[in-house]
């Protein structure tokens, strides 16, 4: 995981990088899901997906023109940390700690930018829509068990 006494414009590449993780996580979900519940989780880890590819490209196009450069992150180790000790979890189950896992680091992201001066509005704005995306995403998972 990344130092949040990091540069803003490592906190926000990091922030757009798992935001890609988290894409990667459900959409492999939506793939692999079986059993009797498959179609309903298929389409529900379809819809979380489609929103966070959404908000990757927003958090990333607003990273260059806030800080002028989006730094390239590690996705395959930040999945790993994501997903670390979720060997006997279901895939909504996996997935409902990874949404959780992204709420925290929306937090501090957050707190950290505001520390450092370099919050703006927009980012602002980008950050708390995207932690309330992730809340209606736990709720949704939450749902699924």
């Amino acid at each position: 995981m990344i130092k949040l006494a990091a540069k803003p414009e490592t906190l926000m590449s990091y922030y757009v990088a798992f935001l890609r993780a988290l894409y990667i996580i459900h959409q492999n979900h939506h793939w692999q899901t079986k059993g009797k519940y498959s179609y309903a989780e298929h389409l529900l880890f379809q819809r979380i997906y489609e929103a966070i590819q959404e908000m990757t490209d927003e958090a990333a196009e607003k990273c260059i023109g806030v800080y002028g450069e989006l730094e390239q992150q590690n996705i395959s180790d930040i999945i790993s940390a994501i997903i670390k000790g979720t060997e006997d979890k279901s895939y909504v189950e996996i997935s409902l700690i990874a949404e959780k896992k992204f709420q925290d680091l929306a937090k501090k992201t957050y707190d950290a930018l505001k520390a450092s001066g370099t919050l703006t509005l927009g980012l602002d704005d980008m950050i708390m829509s995207h932690a309330s995306n992730s809340e209606v995403h736990t709720y949704l998972l939450q749902q699924a068990l």
